[in-house]
């Protein structure tokens, strides 16, 4: 009899001594389109969204306020402390900001963007388990992925590599700055957009600026360069801010140094203002269907 009771003692001390599962936050900014929309599908309502172009966020978050993000530290600190936030989901763009965030007291996490579509799933399962809503981050993860498949018509995630375009129109991807251009390389989250719409990308001679982060997937490029790889089509994405995107999207509609290319000549430069090519959307398959429909301009 003594010896039950003692187990039973030493049971109860062990729950009163366990930690208290961790709660999901009450309070969520996000930061990106990308986390914003897999936060609404999850059944979180964030209570502040990174300013984003119009048609970025999903509908459901139109009455959600908006929070300006400015380079390279993202948000007004005073603003953001007065939305009293548990968790921000921010990104690697935001990241030189993330340590004045994280001294007040909020928890950031800024590497939940993806930067390929092989690993939408993951970020999607990253993300619901920070807000209490694992089961549910699995079943929208695996959607996605199916999505992915039957638009881009491959049959795995290993098919969604750039070097699985063997045919179709050779691309150069550029991120279009205010008077000067980047090549955004094979191993990026455009890249793999159009390698499964059916492009081919250019850029495989090209080396990044970097080693590690957003170096690894940009190139230095000269107008030179582009003539001599002289591509069938080339797309810019303006990168700036809000009020300087469409100067720049107007600088490269009619860019002279390009005027030689193939793409030039057919007239298929494009410059689309959106920033879905340059950084992870929560509708990959739409992203795809519309690159093939819009640039590509292939049925496949």
């Amino acid at each position: 009899m003594k010896l039950r009771l003692v187990l039973a003692a030493l049971a109860l001390s062990v729950v009163l001594a366990a930690p208290a599962a961790a709660q999901a936050p009450e309070r969520v900014v996000a930061f990106t389109p990308f986390t914003a929309n897999v936060l609404v599908d999850l059944g979180v309502t964030p209570v502040a969204v990174g300013d984003a172009p119009a048609g970025e966020v999903d509908p459901r978050l139109d009455d959600v306020p908006r929070l300006k993000l400015a380079h390279p530290n993202g948000p007004n600190l005073e603003q953001l402390l007065a939305l009293r936030p548990d968790v921000v989901f921010s990104s690697p763009v935001w990241r030189p900001g993330t340590p004045r965030i994280q001294r007040l007291g909020i928890e950031v996490y800024d590497g939940y963007d993806p930067q390929r579509l092989s690993t939408i799933g993951l970020n999607v399962g990253y993300i619901a388990e920070k807000v209490g809503r694992a089961a549910q981050g699995r079943a929208l993860a695996a959607r996605l992925n199916r999505e992915i498949r039957r638009a881009s018509k491959l049959k795995s995630n290993a098919e969604w590599k750039c070097d699985a375009a063997r045919r179709g129109p050779r691309v150069l991807l550029v991120m279009g700055l205010a008077r000067y251009t980047m090549a955004i390389l094979g191993k990026s989250w455009g890249a793999d957009v159009i390698c499964a719409a059916g492009g081919r990308m250019v850029t495989n001679d090209i080396q990044p600026i970097g080693r590690t982060g957003e170096g690894t997937v940009v190139g230095n490029l000269s107008n030179e360069k582009v003539v001599q790889l002289n591509p069938d089509i080339i797309v810019v994405v303006p990168h700036g801010n809000a009020n300087e995107v469409a100067k720049i999207a107007a600088y490269y509609r009619s860019f002279r140094p390009w005027r030689t290319t193939k793409a030039a000549k057919k007239g298929r430069i494009y410059v689309p203002t959106d920033d879905n090519l340059l950084q992870a959307s929560s509708d990959p398959a739409a992203v795809i269907r519309e690159v093939r429909r819009d640039i590509l301009k292939r049925r496949r």
